[in-house]
């Protein structure tokens, strides 16, 4: 039997994203492409092959903008008690969890259980970082899209030097970022931005995580002094600019459109100015953020600055969960006066920005992919809707609309 051109799927309620919530809604599809949305009534025509989802919502793909697929076989840290703020105490458990894993092969399959489990959850597209150059495969005949950069980091004179070096070696057109201002000095951060600008890549990293990143930045002292020298990676060479992670990113002229800016916790009101003068993009990790005890970004401040940021679930290391519904819960209950339809674009249209891919995923309007969720939900109301997307977090059931 010949599979019907068009379709029309039909919920209590659609949730565009991109325009108010539609009751009595429907979708209309055509050869893997929305060409309609709006009141069923409006919509429905007798050539269509109709698909009733009573009982659901139709939405779009969530787009997931800060992971680390590779270290998905370190769940087992993020499923212990959480580091209470301190970074470099973390960083020395991930390190030697990190060490005494010796089978490439089973983290490789642990990172594509993780994609799949991604994917299952409604996650459409995610922005992937990774250490290593075999993890940019790790997404290969996966349907959820994967923008890969590989992370370099160089503090002292000698490790930025190498690295520098090892670019040199890798495919010329390998969208390559820094990993943090904490662990990656001015040279190197600076080379790595001129190369993601010439290649037109983005520039995620992360920024102003934690109370100890801006202590090094602000006085060269603190806990990540003591960790860098217990590393051999302190040779004296830094000196503190005095200022903010963001501040000190702008004035090393990394800071414009193609920056992501992850995390953003210990972010002053003028940096957060400064931040939406360049135009520079945010990506907000609130599990991971609690997990690592580091504080909650000034989310609101933000919105009023006229930024938008994007969501992230960081990794499993870090994160006891990977859910953009686990995020976007956590993130009301941090910031209940945030409105939800400022959170679910979060999760979604905002992340599609961030990649450039706004007119394919992320929204639910005339031309994107078809590929669209349909979410169990019992409200009676658009804003009910609204809420229990944005709160529900475990709960949420939903399917893919293919």
């Amino acid at each position: 039997m010949q599979e019907p051109d068009r379709y029309i799927y039909r919920a209590p309620f659609v949730v565009p994203v991109a325009s108010p919530v539609i009751a009595d809604g429907a979708v209309v599809t055509e050869q893997g492409r929305v060409v309609a949305v709006g009141r069923y009534g409006d919509l429905k025509e007798a050539d269509a092959e109709l698909v009733d989802y009573e009982g659901h919502v139709i939405a779009p793909a969530l787009v997931n903008g800060h992971a680390h697929l590779e270290l998905s076989h370190l769940a087992a840290l993020g499923q212990e008690p959480g580091a209470q703020g301190d970074m470099p105490a973390w960083i020395t458990s991930l390190l030697a969890a990190r060490a005494a894993a010796t089978d490439p092969e089973e983290a490789a399959d642990d990172a594509r259980y993780a994609l799949a489990r991604l994917y299952a959850g409604g996650c459409g597209a995610v922005i992937d970082i990774g250490n290593q150059l075999e993890s940019r495969t790790l997404g290969e005949g996966f349907k959820t899209r994967i923008s890969f950069h590989l992370e370099l980091l160089g503090f002292a004179r000698k490790s930025q030097e190498a690295a520098i070096s090892r670019l040199e070696t890798l495919p010329p057109d390998l969208c390559c970022t820094a990993h943090a201002p904490y662990s990656t000095g001015a040279t190197l951060l600076r080379t790595l931005k001129e190369r993601a600008s010439r290649n037109k890549c983005l520039f995620p990293l992360h920024v102003a995580e934690s109370a100890d990143e801006i202590d090094l930045l602000m006085s060269g002292n603190g806990r990540f002094r003591v960790f860098l020298e217990e590393r051999g990676a302190w040779d004296g060479s830094f000196i503190p600019p005095g200022v903010g992670a963001v501040a000190h990113l702008d004035r090393l002229g990394v800071l414009d459109a193609r920056t992501l800016c992850v995390h953003a916790v210990h972010v002053a009101a003028a940096e957060i100015g400064l931040l939406a003068e360049r135009g520079a993009r945010v990506c907000l990790c609130p599990g991971s953020n609690r997990y690592m005890g580091v504080g909650k970004a000034p989310v609101a401040t933000m919105l009023a600055q006229g930024l938008r940021p994007c969501l992230g679930t960081d990794s499993l290391a870090s994160n006891p969960n990977l859910s953009l519904w686990q995020e976007m819960a956590i993130l009301r209950a941090d910031h209940p006066a945030i409105a939800p339809a400022d959170v679910l674009a979060m999760a979604s249209r905002n992340g599609a920005r961030v990649l450039g891919i706004e007119e394919e995923l992320g929204v639910i309007a005339p031309g994107v992919s078809s590929s669209l969720l349909a979410v169990e939900c019992a409200a009676t109301t658009g804003d009910g809707t609204l809420e229990y997307l944005t709160t529900a977090g475990a709960a949420i059931r939903l399917e893919w609309i293919e």
